[in-house]
């Protein structure tokens, strides 16, 4: 069980090997380690991404690159500037402290994300009920203003219960998202895509996308989702928690062409999924979600031959091999969306076996011209 006391919870960060490498380095220095690296370490979970504030981010992402092995950069425009530190798979961001640690800490958006811990021994700093709330399983928003400051922040929370399955939001918590969900606009394209995306591959993508579309947080992205009701999110969801399955299925293939393909699901609506799939609306949509349009083409795409494949691959034979061969490069993707929509009535392994004929099929030697001839 994870060690959700406070005397448990400083054992588990005295015992890390990695804040025991960053403490070295910080020696004499006030630094305090923020935000999910601490919630992710008492929940449990394995995680290799930092964040740190200090008095001198530069000089210590400095000292940091040097002993770690790594390199550092600065990310941002003065005077808001962070520091990432990449040292293989370790990355550590450095910021300054913007005022006291209460001020930091109340700034914040999720409970969870609230702890601070002092290097290199402590005290741990807890001055909202994260430790409770962490061994609740419970998130909560630390100020409804916070959300508002940065919109972001709604969609943050849906990825977080989509890629931390123990938490869920409270149902204040969702009333105070739904609340700020239409600032969600004012929030860079890249930005909210980078957030959607986490959340599709999240192990509970679906519960994610389900919070997404109940607190208003889709609607104000993308306008088709007004008109859906409980009934179309729940089939949307479906969908979602069908590709993340195949995402993570042993089928190489497939799990790629799901992942290639997961952001469909969000756009469905506004490609007149179920009835239809107007390629140019969803290829649109994705855009407007943040994707950038060559992706967002191939996607719209790969949805519209999965479509035509769903139909014929129960038969297989010739028919199906026409729409593999039209479909080329996009065949994995447009399988795994035909299987996803599909439920019980297609078999993953008439899939793999198209894509196994596929793989032959490319691989066939060039027609001869004439003159070889």
């Amino acid at each position: 069980a994870p060690p959700l006391t406070s005397t448990g919870a400083a054992r588990a960060l005295l015992a890390s090997r990695t804040l025991a490498r960053i403490a070295a380095v910080s020696e004499g220095a006030d630094v305090f380690v923020v935000g999910g690296w601490l919630r992710d370490r008492l929940l449990g979970l394995v995680t290799r991404d930092l964040d740190l504030v200090a008095a001198s981010p530069a000089a210590l992402a400095a000292r940091l690159a040097e002993r770690l092995g790594g390199s550092s950069f600065p990310l941002g425009r003065p005077p808001l500037v962070t520091w990432r530190v990449a040292a293989g798979s370790l990355h550590v961001d450095v910021a300054a402290l913007q005022g006291s640690l209460e001020q930091d800490v109340l700034r914040r958006d999720l409970t969870v994300n609230t702890l601070v811990w002092r290097l290199p021994r402590g005290p741990l700093l807890d001055l909202v009920g994260a430790l409770d709330d962490l061994a609740a399983g419970r998130v909560r928003v630390v100020r409804a203003a916070n959300l508002r400051d940065d919109p972001l922040r709604v969609l943050r929370a849906a990825r977080l219960v989509a890629t931390r399955p123990m938490l869920r939001l409270t149902a204040e918590a969702e009333v105070e998202l739904r609340a700020a969900a239409h600032l969600l606009p004012r929030s860079a394209r890249e930005r909210v895509a980078e957030e959607l995306r986490l959340l599709l591959a999240g192990p509970a993508a679906e519960r994610g996308a389900s919070v997404a579309a109940r607190c208003g947080m889709l609607a104000a992205l993308l306008p088709a989702w007004e008109g859906v009701d409980a009934a179309g999110a729940r089939a949307v969801g479906d969908v979602v928690a069908a590709l993340g399955a195949l995402a993570r299925a042993p089928a190489r293939q497939l799990a790629q062409g799901a992942r290639e393909v997961a952001g469909a699901a969000l756009v469905a609506p506004s490609a007149g999924w179920p009835g239809g799939w107007d390629v140019a609306a969803a290829a649109d949509a994705l855009v407007r979600l943040g994707w950038p349009p060559r992706e967002a083409r191939r996607v719209a795409h790969a949805v519209e031959i999965g479509r035509s494949l769903a139909a014929v691959l129960p038969a297989g034979g010739a028919a199906t091999k026409r729409v593999a061969a039209r479909a080329g490069a996009l065949l994995p993707a447009a399988a795994a969306w035909a299987l996803a929509v599909a439920g019980d009535e297609l078999s993953p392994a008439s899939a793999r076996r198209l894509l196994a004929w596929w793989r032959r099929f490319e691989a066939r030697p060039a027609l001869l011209a004439g003159d070889e001839v």
